[in-house]
């Protein structure tokens, strides 16, 4: 039976606070220990991402699509900062700080790709995705061609859209959990997650939730 968007948007929710609470509680723990001077960064990237994700899930659920949509491309951006923050030069962990870091969606997702061992998954994503995630955030043609619902305004984001958006979601906390998991040494925390990643799998092909 296919579950509903409503049903998916809860999914990916309690997903991403599970994943939340792996490093939240082994951080109470004090397990969590700044090792080197880009720590900070982890850090503050980890609860970004995840910032991003719920306040994603949380306008989905309220039915607003578009500045959900928005939020794709600082989602995105987040994780790949972060992983530029573990491997990149000095040059570029100090122009993050200054912020003057601009992501290169030609080649950031190439060195992504590197420390994951996922092939050109990233590299694809980014190289593919770049126009689309800087028009949804700027308020270009992505948003304005999904004002309409058939002939009158409203939303007209596709169910299929949606479920993209929530795996975007899911893939970024899962991505930041492993990176934070790894360098922090958090091995029971990390093969958890990665247990939780296969249990959640691909989304269910939505069917609309039941009009009252």
């Amino acid at each position: 039976m296919a579950a509903t968007i409503e049903q998916e948007i809860d999914r990916a929710a309690r997903f991403g606070q599970r994943l939340e609470d792996l490093v939240y509680h082994a951080a109470k723990a004090g397990k969590v220990v700044y090792r080197t001077k880009k720590d900070d960064l982890f850090v503050s990237y980890w609860s970004l991402v995840f910032d991003y994700g719920k306040g994603i899930v949380c306008l989905l659920a309220n039915k607003f699509y578009s500045p959900a949509f928005a939020l794709m491309r600082p989602l995105v951006e987040a994780v790949t900062r972060e992983h530029i923050a573990l491997v990149g030069t000095d040059d570029e962990v100090k122009k993050i700080r200054s912020d003057q870091l601009k992501v290169n969606y030609y080649n950031d997702g190439e060195r992504i790709d590197k420390v994951l061992g996922s092939g050109s998954l990233f590299r694809n994503f980014l190289r593919q995705s770049r126009e689309m995630l800087h028009s949804l955030t700027h308020s270009g043609t992505a948003q304005l061609q999904n004002r309409w619902d058939g002939e009158a305004l409203g939303s007209g984001f596709s169910d299929e859209r949606i479920l993209a958006l929530l795996t975007t979601c899911s893939v970024s906390v899962f991505l930041t959990t492993i990176l934070m998991t790894r360098h922090f040494g958090l091995e029971e925390q990390r093969q958890a997650a990665e247990a939780a990643f296969t249990e959640l799998g691909p989304p269910s092909a939505a069917t609309p939730a039941p009009t009252p």
